[in-house]
């Protein structure tokens, strides 16, 4: 049974709209992880055991407690992106239909990702030190947790399903963390996050109007005339001669028209944003302190959990170039030629995007005075990624619900520090960050997504006892992003997306009070070993 008009006429725009947006950078699919320069130089090795700075707190709520006085940082990444998608053999896949497999026009699309500039700003403030309530410190974070934008030029082959797409997430943390007997750290983030979501696609209207107007009206007409002349008796045979010569002349005017499939492309645009809240919680237990082993000196392991973040953003869907069904020099023209302005006409709509959870599972060993090493395993929750739902203002469309399928994946990351001067520290870090795409069949061309192998380096250099710069650059590899995505009007795009990339990060941190005083020995120990430890 033929499906109504406007149950199959919406499911066009929609493929764009659930493949929501990455500065496709250093996470996998579009979570960004440049809330650190510091985390950037050792390739977030240790996120959650560090120390560093206040922008530790993004990775562990807990972290800031360690530090023994009041910071503020700001720091900027840019992002210089690249990625070139190659065609092989998009086709239409529609089987039972007379456009099965014919090809889909358009060019490779450019260059996919856009650069981006993304800053952060931290603060941390101890409130108490050496009381018998342990030591307490508050701070506040404002990074960028989530993120992506893609843009292909207009005539690309896969512009039904996706030309621009872009989300953005702003998160505001306020943080506490609590350190107890000295060796256990505890701490807790309000997340209040903002995100913004703006899609855009082609819609295919040429092939709209024959799957789902033209030819019922063509039979429709055929049926009627055929009914006409056999009342008036004419001959069988005529009769097929004449119904077959109108529809014809039908089929041929809408044709000339651009109702055929990539004939007449219209344009569908999504903007929609809000507002949700959730939490981060986190805790390090330092099992080594600095002179209890001559050869190591602080250890440390760390976990974090980021909570879910279910946004329901409201906003409004708007068309351009939706065509009126007329044919000049069709003998009978489409009963409702507005068809497609009744339907597709700019309204309200939201849109359901649960954004994952995280968790963090790190290490940190001094080893001497001059190494550490530190080691970190992410495992982000993407099947809580299951469906993204579209709600329109319009009671007559009716919800679209957009599967992922993405299952959860881990990171694995693992750095190294220098102490080389104690104004003068060099880090080094690799990454391995699986995507949390299936197989081809389900890499949307809006987030093309692959394995990633993420090289950092950076270097601290302490000006003063106050002030601190960090520096942190990192090359992203990416496997190929094999491509055989089909959306729901059959349109299927082959091919293989290249994404590479590299970042480069500066931070200013500006600190004052100082080290917390060391607790009174029970017994003289004699002098305590100097380090350039952190």
């Amino acid at each position: 049974m033929r499906r109504p008009y406007h149950l199959s006429l919406v499911v066009v725009f929609t493929g764009a709209l659930f493949a929501f947006s990455l500065q496709h950078s250093s996470g996998s699919s579009f979570v960004i992880n440049e809330q650190s320069t510091s985390g950037l130089g050792t390739a977030y090795a240790g996120g959650a055991a560090q120390a560093e700075d206040p922008s530790a707190l993004f990775f562990n709520p807990a972290s800031i407690v360690l530090l023994d006085y009041g910071a503020a940082q700001v720091d900027v990444t840019g992002l210089w992106l690249n990625g070139q998608f190659s065609n092989s053999g998009s086709r239409y896949n529609l089987p039972g239909t007379p456009f099965n497999g014919l090809r889909l026009n358009g060019g490779d699309g450019g260059n996919i990702p856009a650069d981006k500039v993304l800053p952060n700003f931290y603060l941390s403030q101890p409130i108490f030190r050496n009381t018998p309530f342990g030591d307490l410190t508050v701070g506040v974070g404002l990074s960028f947790p989530y993120g992506l934008e893609t843009d292909y030029a207009p005539g690309w082959v896969g512009r039904y399903m996706a030309l621009r797409t872009k989300l953005t997430t702003i998160d505001i943390q306020p943080t506490i963390a609590y350190r107890i007997f000295n060796r256990l750290s505890v701490g807790v983030s309000l997340d209040i996050q903002y995100a913004s979501e703006r899609d855009s696609n082609a819609i295919d209207f040429g092939l709209l109007a024959n799957a789902e107007a033209l030819a019922p009206f063509e039979q429709t007409v055929g049926a009627r005339l055929a009914a006409e002349l056999t009342a008036l008796g004419v001959p069988p045979a005529i009769i097929q001669q004449r119904v077959a010569q109108t529809v014809g002349t039908i089929q041929q005017a809408y044709a000339r028209a651009g109702f055929v499939p990539q004939g007449r492309d219209g344009i569908s645009e999504f903007n929609a944003d809000g507002w949700d809240l959730g939490f981060s919680v986190g805790a390090i237990f330092e099992y080594l302190k600095t002179g209890q082993i001559p050869f190591l000196q602080d250890g440390r392991i760390g976990v974090s959990f980021r909570s879910a973040m279910l946004h329901n953003l409201r906003g409004s869907v708007q068309f351009s170039n939706v065509p009126a069904l007329t044919a000049p020099g069709a003998p009978v023209q489409f009963p409702d030629p507005a068809l497609f302005q009744d339907t597709f006409f700019n309204q309200n709509a939201s849109l359901s995007l649960n954004l994952p959870e995280i968790y963090h599972f790190s290490i940190f060993q001094q080893m001497g005075e001059r190494f550490a090493v530190m080691g970190d395993i992410a495992w982000t929750r993407w099947s809580e990624l299951s469906a993204v739902t579209l709600t329109f203002s319009n009671p007559a469309i009716p919800a679209q619900h957009s599967v992922f399928n993405y299952r959860d994946e881990l990171r694995y990351s693992i750095g190294f520090e220098w102490y080389a001067t104690k104004a003068l520290t060099f880090r080094l870090g690799f990454s391995y960050d699986r995507t949390p795409v299936r197989n081809a069949l389900f890499n949307n061309p809006s987030i093309p997504d692959a394995d990633r192998y993420l090289l950092g380096a950076g270097f601290r250099w302490s000006l003063t006892r106050n002030v601190d710069l960090d520096f942190g650059y990192m090359h992203i590899f990416e496997d190929d992003a094999k491509i055989n995505f089909t959306d729901s009007n059959g349109h299927n795009l082959r091919g293989n997306a290249v994404l590479w990339g590299n970042l480069l990060s500066a931070a200013l941190t500006v600190k004052w009070g100082g080290p917390k005083e060391a607790p009174a020995p029970v017994e003289p120990s004699g002098k305590s070993p100097v380090g350039f430890g952190k």
